[in-house]
């Protein structure tokens, strides 16, 4: 993304994520039970690198995307607060015959992301700027400099810039990764199946969709729904913003917007222009 604005993020900052569910799964079978359930390759060594995963219909939709790592003999995962009952109701609904067992832990474990190569944690994507995060509990202190801590809104639009899809934005059970850019780094391909699998591969074999997460410039603010329309690269497209709006630069708004190419003859230059649909 070329002519899109520099993550906000510097060295050293760091943010404590608050709207998250979290998610023990403890048991000899919780590797194996997880692979079945998400997109992204469980049984990776999740002690050096967090991974992100899309949890899927058997349609290959995205229902939620979750990050998973490692905490000794259990795996943690963790996803958006507004999707916990679902999130739990879904990672729980084929526990059956496996030798692992599920816990909400919800507020018993803080998360810090942070962005000191210095300081402990484990390394995962959750923005533009590679981090760590730092699971502790809500009792213990960090060493981290309050001087250096982000406000919610710098790291949101890290996360635009990022192009992390949200609950009831970009997810709406509607959508494949693909179509969210989340086939990229949520998804391996060359692990055993899991729910929605058949499809997402298939769609992986074919080489594209008709449908893409794009982020986007305009002039004016647009609230999240908005018919837009754009010229790309020669390509027309259509398409619909995700969410509303933020502030950039030189006057200019971002968003995210899922556009249907009526051309695909080539990838356009983000983030692109869009006007409002007439």
């Amino acid at each position: 993304m070329k002519n899109a604005p520099k993550s906000p993020i510097e060295e050293g900052n760091w943010i404590q994520l608050e709207e998250r569910a979290v998610f023990r799964l403890t048991g000899p079978d919780r590797v194996r039970y997880l692979n079945g359930q998400v997109s992204n390759d469980v049984a990776l060594d999740l002690e050096a690198n967090a991974i992100a995963a899309c949890v899927c219909t058997l349609k290959g939709k995205v229902e939620a995307l979750v990050w998973i790592s490692s905490d000794g003999d259990s795996l943690i995962i963790d996803g958006e607060l507004g999707q916990r009952e679902e999130l739990f109701a879904r990672l729980d609904r084929y526990l059956i015959a496996d030798d692992c067992e599920l816990h909400d832990i919800t507020g018993e474990l803080t998360l810090i992301h942070h962005f000191n190569q210095n300081a402990p944690g484990i390394p995962s994507r959750r923005s533009l700027t590679a981090g760590k995060d730092l699971w502790i509990p809500p009792s213990r202190s960090h060493s981290l400099s309050e001087k250096k801590q982000l406000s919610p809104e710098t790291f949101q639009f890290s996360q635009l810039l990022a192009k992390i899809p949200k609950a009831n934005c970009e997810i709406t059970a509607n959508e494949f990764p693909a179509e969210l850019g989340l086939d990229t780094w949520a998804v391996n391909f060359h692990k055993g199946c899991y729910l929605g699998q058949e499809v997402i591969s298939r769609i992986e074999s074919v080489g594209r969709v008709k449908r893409a997460l794009i982020l986007a410039t305009t002039d004016q603010s647009l609230p999240q729904g908005t018919n837009v329309i754009t010229e790309a690269n020669a390509n027309r497209a259509t398409g619909i913003t995700t969410r509303a709006s933020q502030p950039s630069c030189a006057g200019k708004e971002l968003t995210l917007t899922l556009i249907k190419y009526l051309s695909l003859d080539s990838e356009p230059m983000e983030p692109i222009e869009i006007q409002i649909s007439n």
